[in-house]
């Protein structure tokens, strides 16, 4: 049985949640759809509002022939700033944005391996970060990393990422909580491109879609290999990210890749080759034919609704689409047409950082689970413990 607490955090958060999806709903609209009390969204709606994350939207009739106007409500963007941190092999990209993904500051700060540890380094941009939000007149809230590798989202540890020379696992969120105050989240990078389609592009409700994350730069800092391509996948299964049970889902190799020519490559395409991209148009259509060839089959068999291309081959998109939809044609089964939207980001280059600040948001818009045991710290749960930093008040329950 739940408890009376933990009741009020699920109710809480789903109220939260319903007014981030339907900006300008009234406390009655609410009520109904949530069939809640009405003296429950009043005093959930009260804390919010005099918390300052949530807002009146102004009086309106919600419905035709309503006598009485209703007050609406919506999230309020500017209650705080979020930090995405994207780890690459050689930098730290870096964006603050509101609660609506609106960026207000960007950047880029060179990853030097002899410095510092990844983590001394992540606390000085969080330092840094934390006051640039200062200077806008705003707390920070939150922080997310994205990077390449095994991630334990969950647990906020890097279990092996062979671009950036971890072997061990690494509980990188233990590490930087224990010397910030803003909660951490770590995800792997192609996972944070579906995490910004869920936080700001949600417009058509696919909930079977899949993120193609792929960058040139230098493959693996470890073994100084040359410069070439990554690719990763991120993908969604009815509205959540697939990690694996071993936090493995979306790791890629080409079907062809030639084990009797070992290369860095993670395509059929040798070392060499690799470093002539993204110049070389011939070899660099050889890889995006591999992606269509491979994806395909993934599109198909997991009835993927929405492919969105990230990062730097959404530079690409005019020569990548077309291949990937001639691709799932030639390998559909039925004469029927499947029906998947190919379409890019348009964060391109900051897509990982965008998508690990949306990861943030997302989780402080979601609803714990049905469960007395608190697994992960979202919605109600996660906003009580930002508070002392963000509110006006802290909320009492």
């Amino acid at each position: 049985m739940l408890s009376t607490r933990r009741l009020y955090q699920i109710n809480s958060s789903r109220i939260l949640q319903h007014v981030r999806l339907n900006r300008g709903k009234s406390r009655i609209s609410i009520s109904e759809e949530l069939e809640l009390d009405r003296s429950t969204i009043t005093k959930v709606m009260r804390q919010l509002i005099e918390c300052g994350l949530v807002r009146t939207t102004g009086k309106y009739r919600e419905k035709p022939g309503a006598g009485r106007m209703a007050t609406g409500l919506e999230i309020n963007p500017g209650f705080a700033l979020v930090l995405g941190i994207e780890v690459q092999t050689e930098f730290f990209r870096t964006v603050l944005v509101d609660l609506d993904g609106t960026i207000l500051e960007s950047g880029q700060t060179p990853y030097v391996l002899e410095q510092a540890s990844l983590a001394d380094q992540l606390l000085a941009i969080i330092d840094a970060e934390r006051l640039k939000a200062a200077a806008h007149g705003l707390p920070l809230a939150g922080v997310g990393i994205g990077l390449s590798g095994i991630v334990d989202a969950y647990e906020g540890i890097i279990i092996s990422s062979n671009p950036l020379g971890i072997t061990e696992p690494l509980g990188l969120k233990e590490a930087l909580e224990g010397r910030c105050p803003e909660p951490v989240f770590v995800e792997n990078d192609a996972n944070c491109c579906c995490w910004a389609e869920m936080a700001f592009r949600r417009t058509t409700p696919d909930r079977n879609f899949m993120a193609l994350l792929g960058e040139f730069r230098n493959v693996d800092v470890a073994a100084d290999s040359a410069s070439g391509t990554a690719l990763g996948i991120g993908i969604v299964i009815r509205d959540s990210v697939l990690h694996g049970d071993s936090f493995t889902a979306g790791e890629f190799r080409s079907l062809k890749y030639d084990h009797t020519k070992p290369s860095h490559s993670q395509f059929s395409i040798t070392d060499a080759e690799a470093a002539r991209l993204p110049d070389d148009k011939e070899v660099l259509a050889r890889v995006f034919s591999e992606i269509a060839w491979n994806v395909s089959l993934l599109v198909n068999c997991l009835d993927i609704t929405k492919i969105v291309i990230a990062g730097d081959f959404a530079r690409y998109a005019r020569e990548l689409a077309p291949m990937i939809r001639d691709a799932i044609d030639a390998n559909w089964l039925y004469s029927t047409k499947k029906d998947c939207q190919v379409m890019y980001s348009p964060d391109e280059e900051l897509s990982v950082c965008i998508g690990a600040a949306g990861l943030f948001i997302q989780k402080l818009f979601s609803v714990p689970g049905m469960t007395d045991h608190t697994d992960e710290e979202v919605g109600f749960i996660l906003l009580e413990r930002i508070l002392p930093t963000c509110a006006r008040r802290s909320l009492d329950a």
